[in-house]
């Protein structure tokens, strides 16, 4: 990361110190939908987190405020990056209903607000919690009915994270920032340790099963899923999108970090 940030292509800065997933809508002669999230905290505001609030690997956890790249940004790095065999294509073929559901989709997550919620790498944006990249991506092959076992083992990636490693609320991890820039480090966990199971769409995992510039797949033999796109209410998804928005930034607990219906549990107000 560290050396991406002060990477060059073509002689502008690198676009992304992380891998990034994109993704490029078109339904028949409409002009096409670029998205793409991102998070919009600055560098400096990680490195005090690091520094200040004893933020360590909870980063992957907390959500941030998020926007999407614009077309025009996507555009101007698609082609640098394609030509240094930096960027790989899944083409998914769709039929019209697919494809007019997809829209509702996009126009969804932009009018709730889940647009402005970069999420960790918990956060499932079809329940309102906001999404990084990746997990946005694949969002819209869940809102298709796509998702599958193969998939997830395929693209997923899965850490026992200690809870040692973890900072919260009135606790900080037992390594911090600094201390891994010194050196410091310790195995992911074992089963018998405490720890959290985190599983995450991983875009290098996807870049490899890509395979090569790009793969085709055909999907408009699948029926198009008729339930509704919200698991709720819009008023009861409106209010968990806000919920998430107004609760990014923080350290988490150690309730939510251990147990995340937790959380759900206090927000819908349907606790056992």
């Amino acid at each position: 990361m560290t050396k991406n940030l002060t990477a060059k292509v073509d002689g502008k800065d690198y676009p992304h110190p992380i891998s990034h997933v994109n993704i490029r809508l078109q339904c028949g002669r409409e002009k096409p939908v670029y998205r793409g999230m991102t998070s919009i905290k600055s560098n400096g505001a990680y490195l005090w987190d690091f520094l200040v609030k004893g933020v360590s690997l909870d980063t992957m956890l907390i959500n941030q405020s998020g926007r999407s790249y614009s077309e025009q940004e996507i555009l101007a790095w698609l082609n640098p990056l394609a030509e240094k065999g930096y960027v790989r294509q899944l083409r998914l073929l769709l039929n019209s209903d697919q494809c007019a559901r997809l829209r509702r989709y996009v126009d969804l997550y932009q009018s709730t607000g889940l647009i402005n919620i970069y999420g960790g790498l918990r956060s499932d944006p079809l329940l309102g919690q906001g999404a990084g990249c990746s997990a946005f991506a694949v969002s819209f092959l869940r809102v298709l009915g796509l998702e599958s076992a193969d998939l997830r083992k395929a693209w997923q990636r899965t850490l026992r994270m200690p809870l040692e490693l973890l900072s919260v609320e009135h606790d900080r991890a037992r390594i911090s920032f600094l201390g891994y820039l010194r050196g410091k480090d310790r195995p992911w966990a074992s089963p018998q340790e405490e720890h959290i199971v985190l599983k995450f769409w991983d875009p290098e995992k996807m870049f490899h099963w890509v395979g090569g510039a790009y793969r085709e797949w055909d999907v408009r033999g699948h029926s198009s899923p008729t339930k509704p796109l919200l698991p709720w209410s819009r008023e009861v998804f409106e209010n968990t999108v806000q919920y998430h928005f107004d609760n990014r930034r923080r350290l988490l607990t150690k309730e939510e970090v251990q147990n995340t219906s937790s959380k759900t549990c206090r927000n819908f107000q349907k606790c056992p």
